[in-house]
């Protein structure tokens, strides 16, 4: 619609059905078209293929932080252990005997093999998600990329399965690669931006 299909700024819509009349102003009408092109632009695999990527960067960011507090869960424990050990190992008589006491107290007699799992399994499921997560979102700035998922979304007719049901996982022979799956369908991209996560395993050192 333009300002000149419209009388003195305005246009008639008819219900067809009521018969009810509306008028419309030619903000309205910019308005309407702006969103309306937006959301058609928005509405093509490669958008919806974008969007995607976006969320499962939220995902791996969430997974990463619960992870991390399952590690600094199981250090504390740990670390309880140790502080009630130095006690013992160092303190003067009173000090042990006490140490002693609250150490069977609060069952802290020794390091759990439970922790010791739990602080390492936490490690690498911090490594795993951080990885993941910095190569979705270099892989999300990569068109070609982007472009190579988005037609075989197209190809399969499956942009609704894609959008509800696509995870993404570091492929397991190649750690620069992602495995795409969604439905029954299955692809593994890789790209040329190492330099976003290349060195991410550096990470493991600092948190061991």
């Amino acid at each position: 619609m333009t300002q000149e299909s419209m009388e003195r700024g305005n246009t008639v819509i008819f219900n067809q059905y009521t018969g009810s009349q509306y008028k419309l102003k030619q903000y309205q009408i910019n308005a309407f078209n702006t969103l309306y092109t937006e959301g058609l632009a928005n509405s093509t695999p490669e958008a919806v293929t974008a969007v995607a990527l976006d969320s499962l960067i939220e995902d791996k960011q969430y997974d990463y932080e619960v992870a991390k507090e399952s590690l600094i869960e199981a250090a504390s424990d740990i670390a309880q252990v140790t502080e009630v050990a130095q006690i013992v190992a160092t303190g003067n008589q009173e000090q042990v005997i006490n140490a002693q006491e609250y150490a069977v107290t609060n069952d802290l007699v020794e390091i759990k093999q439970d922790d010791v799992e739990q602080y390492n399994t936490s490690i690498d499921s911090m490594l795993e998600a951080s990885m993941t997560k910095n190569m979705i979102e270099a892989y999300s700035q990569d068109i070609q990329i982007v472009d190579t998922i988005a037609q075989l979304v197209i190809d399969t007719q499956t942009t609704q399965a894609f959008f509800d049901t696509v995870t993404i996982t570091l492929d397991e022979l190649n750690p620069t690669a992602l495995t795409v799956a969604w439905d029954e369908y299955s692809m593994t991209v890789e790209g040329d931006m190492q330099d976003y996560y290349t060195q991410i395993p550096n990470l493991e050192m600092m948190l061991r």
